[in-house]
């Protein structure tokens, strides 16, 4: 027995890092999982990765911030799989820039993926949620989202927003005995693509990060993963509104 048998979940971003980490290890507890992401060629990675994990998946083509898109993809899991249990908002967009030259654009840009993108698909797994008689809801933010970063005004803002949003979100899963929780995590520095984009890949730039975390080590997506999985279980049942950093003790310092 898998601790995600016969639940059906959606991971936003899993074609690659911590997404798709997430996406394999839900499958491999059981979850039917619907991977989405932006690129096909990593989403036929993904799936393939679930069937060798022994799971059940699959990729579907999706931009988070648009709102009927949400909807289809609702809509495919009910009808696909007979309903909707797990909703993991991991997609984002992260870029380092100082303050005076971040434009209107660049914030607009990433407040409505890393915000509306969360929001639109709370809104609509609600929904599902309620037809199914409840479900969870995990929304990964960032240690960014309750710590500040020198360029990263518009990211740090972003993600603030998505732990806020989650910790309302969770209050109104909870009303009328709906049974629907949310929970929030904030991952600290994780080696992965889209870190690399922006920091870089040289071997000093990965030492420097790893020296400035008490524990001595970036994450691993396998990390985040393990508490999505738990998040999504009915071992977490009480847990909602709860906020787990995973960062290695950067918060702490």
């Amino acid at each position: 027995m898998g601790r995600l048998d016969n639940k059906v979940a959606i991971v936003t971003g899993a074609t690659i890092g911590i997404g798709r980490a997430t996406a394999v290890m839900m499958a491999r507890e059981g979850a039917k999982v619907i991977a989405t992401g932006r690129s096909e060629d990593e989403g036929a990675i993904t799936e393939k990765l679930i069937s060798r994990a022994g799971g059940e998946g699959l990729y579907r083509w999706q931009d988070i911030t648009d709102e009927a898109g949400w909807e289809s993809l609702v809509a495919f899991a009910e009808d696909r799989f007979g309903g909707l249990d797990v909703l993991v908002n991991n997609a984002g967009m992260f870029f380092v820039k100082p303050l005076e030259e971040t434009t209107a654009d660049d914030f607009d840009a990433i407040y409505r993926v890393n915000v509306e993108g969360a929001f639109l698909g709370m809104q609509k797994a609600m929904a599902a949620m309620d037809r199914r008689g409840g479900g969870s809801i995990v929304n990964i933010s960032s240690l960014l989202g309750i710590r500040g970063f020198a360029g990263g005004t518009a990211y740090c803002a972003t993600k603030g927003a998505v732990t806020q949003l989650s910790l309302a979100a969770a209050l109104d899963g909870a009303q009328n005995a709906r049974n629907i929780r949310v929970n929030v995590i904030h991952p600290g520095v994780f080696w992965t693509r889209m870190v690399i984009e922006q920091m870089g890949a040289d071997d000093e730039i990965r030492e420097a990060l790893s020296a400035q975390t008490p524990l001595g080590r970036l994450g691993e997506p396998d990390e985040i993963a393990s508490a999505v999985v738990y998040l999504a279980s009915e071992e977490s049942r009480l847990v909602t509104g709860s906020e787990m950093t995973i960062d290695g003790g950067r918060g702490a310092t």
